[in-house]
């Protein structure tokens, strides 16, 4: 490393930096925003939407054992990948409390056949 002197102006003294000009360029576009659904899975969702209306209204009561609350959600016993979100089979009329159970205690849902196996 060079020793500098009192002298030395190139130290302490730095001469302002000379902006270049700015470079014209292209106004970029804002990119598209990724859909939150397919054109198939926008088109299933419509179809669920009915069949779900259609099958509260046939199961007014939770279909879980003990449980006689008003059913208002559905329950998919084999998930709802693909064409399972529509298949009427794995359907499970339940209340909001049921269903919470059914989430949180996999094996006893199970074991009582409110879920499948999903393979």
């Amino acid at each position: 490393m060079p020793a500098y002197s009192k002298e030395d102006s190139t130290r302490n003294n730095r001469e302002p930096k000379v902006s270049k000009p700015l470079k014209r360029t292209a106004i970029k576009k804002k990119p598209k925003a990724i859909k939150k659904f397919s054109s198939k899975r926008m088109i299933q969702n419509e179809e669920y939407r009915k069949l779900r209306l259609e099958y509260l209204e046939e199961h007014r009561v939770c279909e879980v054992k003990g449980c006689m609350h008003p059913a208002n959600q559905i329950h998919h016993r084999k998930g709802r990948i693909g064409s399972l979100l529509t298949d009427i089979r794995y359907f499970l009329a339940v209340c909001e409390y049921c269903h919470g159970e059914i989430e949180l205690k996999p094996l006893w849902a199970k074991k009582m056949g409110y879920s499948l196996n999903r393979l």
